[in-house]
């Protein structure tokens, strides 16, 4: 009897293991196969800013801005006299108030005995103006461009009486304007920048330029440069800066507190530039601190292949020791002054296991931004050019080679593993 007992334990001991063997090896065989680890190989952010190849002046102050982002600074940051670059504070904040289409010639005004008078009276004290008539018709597109080419005190305290009914309710719209914006280094007291109150910084400068030139009436403006209004009246671009070098002029102007200030634009590889130089000696200096900025804006503004065609930029591997490279499909190309910013990160497909030239996920480009830029990676994205600020550039990812089903040594590992890979 007790061997009997004995022998029945031992059959169910045996009947046990055999279910217990059973199970482990089901278990093992259809464990699941954990997801392919990638890591990322990018290439290196850019170790220096394309701004260092451009000679800001050791003058005074200055300033530089690529489509709309944040401008790069040089010298002097405090706010100081502007001169007749307050006029761009007062065309963007009337603007902004009363906008106006590009070729619309806008509300019109009869010229009366008053503004003859401030004409004549400005004129007398050698300040720039542009003659009015008694009688004369003026369109608002005729106010903003002598203002803006013409460089006209009269025109501008013209328009401030237009838009806003006079200088205090202009310097209150100013106020609430540059404050909304962000522009906490300008403060405006008149429409000329006589008063050597009237104050801002380069950087500051730049800002309202770009918002001035996003306005399409300015931007029509300053390409057509229109030199007579529709009464006929003629005056001489003052705003002019070297156009032989393709720059196109918003202000160049003088005082003795705020010394030659220029503000201008030009087009670089297909992105817009402004360029904002305060407290220069003399315009001859203007003239040397532009034309070099110009020819060091030209170098160093240029497309940059970051990701080439069939680079690779990521590794996948499996927990049982395989591995295969990702690469990009297309190049991706972007400007040299979105390289400080660009962000690049890989998303991968979830994947087990890999066929060779199957589609791995996708890199994705990231320039944050203001513009609008047209990017492209091999023509993959819409439009043909080199990405600037304001793009996402994604290109398809592929696998090099092949990771295949773990062999049965993997999937039979100690019983703590394939528990894990069943719990965890």
């Amino acid at each position: 009897m007790p061997n009997y007992r004995a022998r029945r334990i031992v059959s169910g001991l045996v009947a046990l293991a055999v279910v217990l063997g059973t199970v482990y090896a089901a278990a093992a065989l259809i464990s699941p196969v954990p997801r392919l680890v990638v890591e990322e190989r990018l290439p290196a952010a850019a170790s220096a800013s394309w701004s260092d190849e451009v000679p800001l002046p050791e003058d005074g102050a200055s300033a530089i801005a690529v489509d709309g982002a944040t401008p790069i600074a040089a010298q002097d940051a405090q706010p100081r006299p502007i001169a007749g670059a307050a006029r761009l504070v007062l065309l963007a904040v009337a603007l902004d108030a009363e906008p106006l289409s590009a070729g619309s010639p806008g509300p019109a005004l009869t010229i009366d005995q008053e503004a003859v008078a401030r004409y004549r009276e400005l004129d007398a004290l050698g300040v720039r103006t542009v003659p009015v008539t008694f009688g004369q018709t003026w369109t608002r597109r005729d106010l903003i461009a002598s203002t803006l080419l013409g460089a006209g005190n009269n025109i501008a305290e013209l328009l401030i009486d237009e838009v806003f009914g006079g200088m205090e309710a202009y310097r209150s719209a100013a106020a609430d304007w540059l404050a909304a914006h962000g522009l906490t280094s300008t403060i405006v007291l008149d429409a000329s920048g006589l008063d050597p109150a009237t104050r801002s910084t380069a950087a500051d400068l730049a800002v309202i330029a770009g918002r001035l030139l996003d306005q399409p009436a300015v931007a029509e403006i300053v390409a057509d440069r229109p030199l007579r209004t529709s009464a006929g009246v003629a005056y001489p671009d003052v705003a002019a800066v070297l156009p032989g070098l393709g720059t196109r002029g918003l202000v160049s102007t003088y005082t003795d507190p705020a010394g030659v200030c220029v503000v201008a634009t030009l087009d670089v590889d297909g992105e817009r530039v402004v360029v904002v130089l305060l407290g220069q000696p003399s315009f001859p200096r203007a003239d040397e601190a532009v034309s070099a900025v110009v020819e060091g804006l030209r170098t160093a503004i240029r497309p940059v292949e970051v990701v080439a065609a069939g680079q690779v930029v990521a590794v996948a591997r499996s927990d049982w020791g395989q591995e295969t490279e990702l690469i990009a499909l297309e190049s991706i190309v972007v400007s040299s002054t979105a390289l400080d910013t660009l962000e690049l990160r890989v998303e991968p497909a979830v994947r087990s296991t890999i066929v060779r030239g199957a589609d791995a996920g996708r890199l994705v480009a990231t320039l944050p931004g203001a513009g609008d830029g047209s990017g492209t990676a091999g023509g993959s994205t819409a439009g043909n050019g080199t990405a600037s600020n304001g793009t996402e550039i994604v290109v398809r990812l592929e696998s090099t080679g092949a990771i295949t089903e773990p062999g049965v040594a993997w999937r039979f590992a100690d019983p703590f593993t394939v528990l894990g890979r069943w719990t965890g």
